[in-house]
This record gives structure tokens, sequence and C-alpha cells, in this order.
């Protein structure tokens, strides 16, 4: 993954904790689709988790990428290491 954009890294940083999509939308002002591209590649980039929507939340390995408000995400190892090192 290239470099961290402002939007991911604001993104990544409200993750330490299990946060909905509605929560991350509430949280950062940021537009529906801002939100869904950037979760989305940093999905793929290993820097976020996803959880189901659920009193105890199960870590997924599969996800309807249409569905994104369904789950909960929590930045990874990975991505705390990024954000750690701005």
């Amino acid at each position: 993954m290239a470099r961290l954009t402002d939007s991911q890294r604001t993104i990544l940083a409200q993750l330490i904790f299990h946060e909905s999509f509605e929560n991350l939308m509430s949280e950062t002002g940021f537009q529906y689709g801002v939100i869904r591209d950037d979760l989305m590649q940093l999905m793929h980039a290993g820097m976020i988790e996803i959880f189901s929507n659920a009193d105890q939340p199960a870590r997924l390995m599969a996800y309807d990428s249409d569905r994104l408000q369904a789950y909960l995400f929590r930045v990874s190892r990975k991505g705390l290491n990024e954000i750690q090192h701005l």
C-alpha cells in the first residue's frame, strides 16, 4: 500500500476499539463513499480487522463488501504500527 491518506489515518485512529460504520461516519464527519473506500483499502492492506456486529464480536475472515454497515472494525497490529510511526 502507498502512503496513508489523511482520511485513512483518521479512520485508523478511531479504530482502537471496535467501531461500526455508522460510528465512523458520525465521529469523522466523512461521507459514506470516503469511509467505504478507505476501509476497503485498509482491509486489503491488512491494517484493519473485521468483526461480527454482536454482543461478543468474533473476528471474521470473510465479509460482504456490499454490506460494510453490518460489521465492526478494529485496527490491526500492522495498522497500529503504521499510525504510531507517523
